[in-house]
């Protein structure tokens, strides 16, 4: 079953440029000392150029083909069968489950008998995924994901990895499923 079988409603088409300003202000979002103003960008090639210095990963979401964007309603199902960002299997996010699911590094993350014995033993702040699986338990915001899907692969977080797992994670813990907004690429 494909992810377009696990979308709550019809998909909205939305510009790349839309789904660049969004990611560029999600990087601003208090990660660093310089944020990026993406208001101040008045074209899409500068908007790029900007968020690939920032978050390289950025060139695979929108280069080389270019994809089709859709801000979609994901099902529950659909976030938890997402697949963490591209990369070597064994290193990175991927280093936490064998199949590269979201929900499996959430499972794993849920089973830790000691938390920070494992952020210790992985690549990835997974206390910054419980923080962030506390936080959506209390009632913070929830923000988008940037997922693409290319061709027969199964689609895969490009931005939001973290806050993935934490809504998994926060599942797994007995919290509520709600709306989980994202833009999806699609290229063939």
């Amino acid at each position: 079953m494909s992810i377009e079988d696990h979308l709550r409603g019809d998909p909205d088409p939305v510009s790349p440029e839309r789904v660049i300003r969004y990611w560029l202000r999600e990087e601003g979002d208090g990660a660093t000392d310089d944020p990026p103003d993406p208001d101040a960008l008045e074209t899409e090639p500068a908007l790029r150029a900007e968020l690939f210095e920032r978050a390289p990963i950025a060139k695979r979401a929108f280069t080389p083909d270019p994809a089709d964007w859709y801000r979609v309603d994901l099902t529950e199902e659909a976030l938890r069968d997402l697949r963490v960002v591209v990369g070597p299997h064994g290193e990175d996010w991927r280093a936490l489950a064998d199949d590269d699911r979201v929900e499996s590094i959430a499972e794993r993350v849920h089973g830790a008998d000691d938390v920070a014995k494992l952020d210790a033993e992985t690549p990835k702040d997974v206390g910054e995924v419980v923080d962030l699986a506390d936080a959506i338990a209390d009632g913070a915001p929830k923000s988008r994901l940037v997922v693409l899907k290319d061709g027969e692969d199964p689609a895969y977080v490009v931005d939001g990895n973290h806050r993935a797992v934490a809504h998994v994670l926060d599942l797994l813990r007995g919290g509520e499923f709600e709306s989980r907004v994202a833009y999806l690429g699609v290229r063939e």
